[in-house]
């Protein structure tokens, strides 16, 4: 197989990165944009010692799974999976994470995937750079801008004010580097951050009369200051020009402070939909102490604190800002029975705890946070996974160290993308209690 050569192929099956597979004398050729069950004429662009890579240079025949793809953007790369079906893109979603536990030598029941409903139109929040009278998307792998007025992706709020924002005529050149939107889909409040070079943006308050005038919707407009030329969007100086720094929504029944930087899932209707779950199987036991690892700004402690106010909750978090935040938070939902401590979770002192809560990064949580939670003699663990495969690696150690799965319920935080999230139980045996005490 060399590059330019062009095959017949059939896709047999789909990645997480929209890419069909083939296979050709016996090796994986991953096609962009191909679909399981698409019969195409391919032309191979990369070639490695174990696979290939190919574009399409001709359908064929198009499988019943594959429909036209809404969106004129696919170079940005975000709508991996928009060019399928919302059936099979929900299929694929569950069997992504079926096979992350069979890599593992597990037999997982894995649910159907769990949706609210939407497909399009979910994000509460979009960062858009600006370069040269340009805004939209980065195309993937690269820094050029593709110009976007409108993504299926976002509410359908923010495309008017990022026009606005990006066309405004300022006196003078506001070095502006990324507009920045967040919304509460549950308050309706809006807040838009000018990501600039500058601390201050001269005619800064006769743009916030005109913005707010023209979107009545903003409650916050801050400049954030990021003068280093790295890929990180926001700098660590923030400063409102108009509302607070920060605005809220409710999720759960609770009402919580977003500001720039802090974390929120930008899926509010699919995250309370999970993390209705995870409380769910956390309050099952009736337990007396909770803890709530890698919480943030405490958004299912809290959650979880609201509805069972019998219940002691003790949240960890390594960000110190998140724990300040996940402070406020009880605080302004009036919650007494929840406590926020700044440590890493592997420092954890999980004594007494009945049952433990987990929502790590993508890199899952480290096999010494694993030897404590079994130490510590932890009867339940829910864990909230945003990485399959990590959940799977994580479960394998969980089952060899006196632990029973129960079912895996995925979430499709994401939709026309590859990504879905995961939460499982772990309830530790009889026979693992009764060798403990008799250790004891």
């Amino acid at each position: 197989m060399k590059k330019n050569e062009v095959y017949e192929v059939v896709v047999t099956d789909m990645n997480n990165m929209g890419f069909g597979i083939a296979h050709i004398d016996g090796m994986a050729v991953f096609v962009d944009g191909g679909v399981t069950g698409d019969r195409l004429n391919i032309r191979i662009i990369k070639t490695a010692s174990s696979y290939a890579v190919a574009r399409i240079e001709e359908v064929l025949s198009a499988s019943d799974k594959r429909e036209q793809d809404p969106c004129p953007l696919r170079r940005c790369g975000g709508c991996t999976l928009g060019h399928i079906t919302r059936e099979y893109e929900l299929e694929l979603k569950k069997s992504f994470v079926k096979a992350s536990f069979h890599k593992q030598g597990i037999d997982a029941d894995v649910k159907d995937v769990v949706t609210d409903g939407r497909r399009t139109g979910y994000r509460n929040k979009v960062q858009m750079p600006v370069e040269g009278g340009k805004y939209g998307y980065y195309a993937k792998h690269s820094h050029e801008i593709i110009p976007c007025g409108k993504c299926l992706l976002s509410s359908e709020l923010f495309s008017d004010v990022i026009a606005f924002t990006a066309s405004y005529r300022f006196p003078a050149d506001p070095q502006l580097r990324h507009i920045y939107i967040r919304y509460g889909e549950k308050t309706g409040e809006m807040m838009l951050t000018l990501v600039t070079r500058l601390d201050r943006i001269k005619g800064e308050e006769d743009f916030v009369k005109d913005v707010t005038a023209a979107f009545p919707m903003l409650k916050s407009v801050v400049v954030n200051t990021n003068a280093e030329d790295t890929n990180v969007i926001l700098g660590k100086k923030s400063r409102a020009i108009c509302g607070k720094d920060e605005i809220t929504d409710v999720l759960c029944g609770c009402i919580f402070a977003v500001s720039s930087h802090s974390f929120f899932q930008v899926n509010r209707n699919v995250a309370e939909l999970l993390y209705e779950k995870a409380i769910e199987l956390a309050a099952e036991s009736g337990p007396n102490k909770v803890a709530d690892l890698y919480c943030g700004a405490g958004t299912i402690g809290i959650s979880f604190a609201k509805k069972h106010p019998g219940t002691a909750v003790y949240g960890l978090e390594v960000v110190p800002e998140a724990v300040e935040n996940a402070k406020k938070n009880a605080e302004r939902n009036g919650i007494k029975n929840a406590e926020f401590l700044c440590a890493d979770a592997e420092t954890a002192d999980l004594s007494g705890i009945d049952v433990c809560i987990v929502d790590p990064p993508r890199k899952g949580i480290s096999e010494a946070l694993a030897e404590k939670i079994v130490k510590s003699g932890i009867n339940r663990l829910v864990y909230v996974s945003c990485n399959h495969e990590t959940l799977a690696r994580d479960a394998k150690y969980f089952l060899s160290h006196g632990y029973n799965m129960g079912e895996i319920t995925p979430y499709d935080m994401f939709p026309r993308t590859g990504s879905v999230e995961s939460v499982a139980l772990f309830v530790r045996t009889e026979s693992a209690v009764s060798a403990s005490s008799e250790k004891e």
